[in-house]
């Protein structure tokens, strides 16, 4: 039994986001280019930490506490783009530097070295789209503008079991936002 585990701490989004974003996106993603996303697996990833044993659950708990003084707050998924056509994505608007600043917070509570970050939620990787055929998706995508509120109250750390027909998630632990007065 493997003693280590893939975790990455993330925002998870309600499952009726999940579908819009799997009705109006993914279902215009072309399968032959792209290793889409499965729905149920769409979350904003706020730091990926690789394999760590087991026993660092425990601590990443207690030090992930701290973002329980961080206030909920209001969050917009919206736009869509790529990284260097190998990720398409759904970026954010409104609370995109509530995000940051979440981020930041995680990597100082767990003394992990900041990394840029960008929020969004990866909707597929490319696996043979060229550039001129990834930007022409992107203008489809962008006519449909998808547009969705979300409220950040938590984050959770999440487990990534690798299989061969994609990766499994699953909450290891959540920590709640602080509710605003």
């Amino acid at each position: 039994m493997n003693k280590q585990k893939r975790l990455f701490f993330a925002v998870n989004l309600p499952d009726e986001v999940k579908r819009e974003i799997g009705q109006k996106l993914l279902e215009e993603i072309p399968r032959d280019k792209w290793r889409k996303v499965k729905e149920e697996n769409c979350h904003i990833t706020m730091r990926f930490l690789g394999y760590l044993p087991r026993e660092a659950i425990v601590e990443l708990e207690e030090k992930a506490s701290a973002l329980e003084n961080f206030d909920c707050f209001k969050a917009e998924l919206n736009g869509v783009g790529h990284f260097r056509n190998r990720v398409l994505w759904v970026g954010t608007g409104i609370g995109t530097e509530e995000l940051k600043l979440l981020s930041k917070k995680l990597c100082s509570a767990l003394n992990i070295q900041e990394e840029r970050f960008h929020a969004h939620v990866t909707l597929a990787r490319n696996r043979g789209s060229r550039a001129s055929e990834t930007n022409a998706l992107i203008e489809r995508l962008r006519k449909k503008e998808f547009r969705r509120s979300i409220t950040v109250g938590s984050i959770e750390l999440m487990e990534s079991i690798l299989h061969t027909a994609g990766p499994e998630y699953k909450t290891v632990f959540s920590v709640k936002l602080r509710a605003q007065q």
